[in-house]
């Protein structure tokens, strides 16, 4: 057990980390194909595995800044208005009603933007499992979307369907939103978090759940903060990561065993870091200098150092290349790097990393996967890409527009159809009314 682990405390196990392993049930959602749990395609198939020049259309354009949940997105236009289109069931859209419906059960779904219930303006987004919050151009934190765990910092309702604001007399300046947990950075530097305190996961020294937002215990001053499953991490103004809530402790093949961090620690063997992203199994950060290192759990590749062996050192991924940033999911990640390509690396079974074939096989299930960065197919290049707490990417070209790929039976790709493997980005549609 790693130092700060609570001694003889109980090896837990599962995507709530409670009986059954993260990666178990990972598999679970990357095989759901096989279950007949996913929409059918009914998008026109197209198969290619050399890659060619994508073109993004006109109406793609106009972005500014993206998140990505477990089967919705949102994203912030150059305006500062706020879109979001995908999985809608838990208010996670923000819109209020909608009428669209996807998949076998035909729940509620958005296939293409949809401006978000507000006439604020946006500066940051963040998209959890099914919650949304946003940062306005005034500082002020609005919230919405699922509430079971008062991730959306809203007392008594379970779900939120449109914006409500968080903590409305405090300004933050970045959010992090998790699976079932919410953390966010104020003007000054201190840390909020609320929702889910399993395991530590609000790093206030207990395992409470809370709806009210009160900080970190540390002193420690911090410029941004990303959340995960029932964990956060965040970048101190010296430019050192600190972490709380599940943290990796050994595997024994596919289970992976975690413990509890109540506090926040800082992570050894980090140089400086400019960005980081906290993911279900995994946690991937880049240095100043745009080196990118990953840590825990790497049964299907995830961490992207050419090997399927975990670790609770930081180690760098294998690649050459200086990246800008990084951005973990549920066992898979992807970052942009100096030059503007998209890399992405771990599972591949609904297309997720941007190339139909990486050639590679991992785990029990042989799930398809890279264990390294490889570029997502299109030759285009971007500002910012983004994976989440889901199987889909987007990202933001440098002409500013939005494209996806990986899974869209909910819509989640923006582009107007439902499908369970788009493996080439398609551009997200202009927003609707």
């Amino acid at each position: 057990m790693m130092a700060g682990g609570a001694p003889g405390h109980p090896l837990l196990k599962s995507t709530a980390f409670g009986r059954r392993s993260s990666q178990v049930a990972a598999v679970m959602a990357v095989l759901c194909l096989g279950l007949g749990a996913c929409e059918r395609p009914t998008a026109p198939a197209l198969l290619v595995y050399a890659d060619r020049a994508i073109e993004p259309s006109v109406a793609s354009r106009g972005w500014s800044a993206v998140s990505v949940g477990s089967a919705h997105t949102c994203g912030i236009r150059t305006d500062g208005t706020l879109d979001c289109w995908g999985a809608a069931a838990s208010g996670q859209l923000g819109v209020g009603a909608v009428t669209g419906k996807c998949g076998r059960l035909r729940t509620a779904c958005e296939g293409s933007p949809r401006a978000v219930s507000t006439d604020q303006r946006f500066a940051a987004v963040s998209a959890g499992s099914r919650h949304t919050c946003a940062i306005s151009t005034s500082r002020a934190l609005y919230c919405w979307g699922e509430n079971l765990r008062f991730q959306a910092g809203i007392q008594a309702l379970p779900f939120v369907s449109t914006p409500m604001a968080v903590a409305p007399d405090v300004q933050f300046m970045d959010v992090g939103a998790g699976a079932s947990h919410t953390c966010a950075v104020r003007t000054n530097g201190v840390v909020y978090c609320w929702g889910d305190g399993t395991l530590g996961a609000l790093g206030r020294g207990d395992t409470v759940t809370s709806v009210i937002p009160a900080p970190i215990k540390t002193s420690e001053r911090f410029s941004l903060v990303r959340s995960g499953q029932l964990r956060s991490c965040a970048i101190a103004l010296d430019g050192a990561a600190w972490c709380w809530g599940a943290e990796w402790e050994s595997a024994d093949g596919n289970i992976d065993y975690y413990h509890s961090r109540v506090t926040p620690h800082r992570i050894e063997g980090l140089p400086l870091l400019r960005d980081i992203s906290v993911g279900v199994t995994s946690i991937c950060a880049i240095s100043a200098a745009g080196e990118p290192f990953c840590w825990e759990a790497n049964g299907f590749a995830q961490l992207g150092t050419g090997t399927l062996t975990p670790t609770a050192i930081p180690l760098p991924v294998a690649t050459p290349d200086v990246f800008t940033n990084v951005s973990v999911g549920i066992i898979q990640a992807c970052g942009t790097t100096a030059d503007g390509r998209a890399m992405c690396w771990g599972n591949n079974s609904f297309g997720q990393l941007g190339v139909p074939r990486p050639g590679q096989h991992c785990g029990d299930a042989a799930l398809e996967c890279s264990r390294q960065p490889i570029r997502v197919f299109g030759m285009l290049h971007f500002s910012t890409v983004a994976t989440g707490i889901g199987n889909h990417t987007c990202g933001i070209t440098l002409s500013t527009s939005m494209v996806c790929w990986g899974l869209g039976s909910d819509g989640q790709l923006g582009d107007g159809y439902t499908r369970d493997r788009q493996s080439l980005p398609v551009g997200v549609l202009a927003p609707g009314p």
